[in-house]
């Protein structure tokens, strides 16, 4: 796992990204290698972040980086279940309503119970 960023956290931001994406990778795709995320920083009102498939294993997470400690976390490991799910070659629902869309589903749900997991540990 090769994690890059693009522009600027604060120190507490970065380590709290590190550690949610160490965290959410050994829960959700352990066993992949040779994966590559870019974290890039955004300030655009309304969207917390989302995640792009660049090529192959190579992921780019936008971050808005306004948003408070624990909603970045809980982001992290929402885009890295959208990078899970690209993974495994899913097809993603882009005609549905953004609530509607099963890959937004599956991601909120696992959010959560990653979340609760990640908070657990420390």
């Amino acid at each position: 796992m090769l994690v890059e960023f693009e522009g600027k956290f604060s120190k507490t931001k970065t380590d709290a990204i590190f550690n949610a994406i160490a965290y959410g990778t050994q829960k959700l795709f352990p066993h992949e290698d040779g994966v590559f995320i870019n974290i890039e920083a955004i300030r655009k009102q309304g969207v917390c972040g989302d995640c792009m498939f660049e090529d192959d294993k190579d992921f780019t997470i936008r971050l808005n980086k306004s948003l408070s400690l624990k909603d970045l976390i809980i982001t992290v490991l929402h885009e890295l279940v959208h990078v899970k799910q690209y993974l495994e070659c899913m097809i993603m629902d882009t005609e549905s309503a953004y609530d509607d869309r099963w890959q937004e589903i599956e991601a909120h749900a696992l959010e959560k119970e990653l979340a609760e997991g990640f908070y657990a540990q420390a």
